[in-house]
């Protein structure tokens, strides 16, 4: 244990020989003991020293990690009550493994990113009365963000993918050709783009996937596309401010 804490620099031999706490082991004992807080930090802390192969599954969402993880894994990951809901430190703590997985800092566009779905999700629980299903969460491989309902009175299903920008009308949408190909058998696919340039008063425009086609590249002989970059002025008459 003491030399698992030093790997992961909780601890360290100061110049005299004696054991003491390292700044991030002192943040991690001031979290409290009997909540799941120092649990979850703990295991972001080993993952990110440590780098096991199977953290890479992060990247696919929180379902497929815990089919494909080790057991071990598996069990610490529900004994941190990680393994279900959607409140904050839990998105967070799957969005820093999947950055950590990336190698990169994205935190900072994860949360973007996360608070255009929470926008989202409160949005259309307000227009159906139906809760959304944050899907984003479980996958990443669907195609969409969010599960929603036509309307409160048709209960067809309703596919959301969710951009946002805080540069408003300045910013752009990223649509991969993965994102696009998946929408085309979606019935009822819609793009919310967040304008979120101001906190206090978020915008939204909902774009069916019929009037984002003028705007998304075709393959045309060998050449395929791969992303492409949209901006947020060519829907800025759609833009519209919302009370959630």
């Amino acid at each position: 244990m003491l030399k698992l804490s030093q790997d992961l620099g909780w601890l360290r031999i100061n110049d005299i020989g004696i054991v003491v706490l390292t700044p991030a082991g002192d943040r991690l004992l001031a979290l409290d003991q009997h909540g799941p807080a120092r649990f979850r930090r703990a295991l972001l802390d080993y993952v990110e020293v440590m780098r096991p192969p199977w953290m890479k599954l992060a990247l696919d969402g929180r379902v497929r990690t815990l089919q494909f993880a080790p057991g071990g894994f598996a069990q610490l990951i529900s004994e941190a009550y990680l393994a279900e809901g959607y409140d904050d430190e839990v998105v967070y703590f799957w969005d820093r493994l999947a950055a950590i997985s990336r190698g990169q800092d994205e935190i900072r566009l994860n949360e973007i990113g996360r608070c255009g779905e929470r926008l989202t999700l409160a949005y259309e629980r307000l227009r159906t009365g139906v809760d959304p299903i944050w899907r984003s969460i479980e996958s990443n491989a669907d195609g969409y963000d969010v599960m929603s309902v036509v309307s409160c009175n048709d209960r067809s299903l309703k596919q959301i993918e969710v951009k946002a920008s805080t540069l408003g009308i300045s910013g752009s949408l990223h649509l991969t050709s993965n994102e696009w190909e998946m929408t085309e058998a979606m019935q009822h696919h819609v793009f919310h783009l967040w304008d979120l340039s101001r906190n206090d008063a978020p915008r939204i425009a909902i774009i069916p996937r019929q009037q984002m086609i003028a705007h998304v590249p075709v393959n045309k002989g060998c050449g395929k596309w791969k992303e492409v970059e949209i901006p947020y002025s060519e829907f800025k008459q759609l833009f519209k401010a919302v009370n959630l």
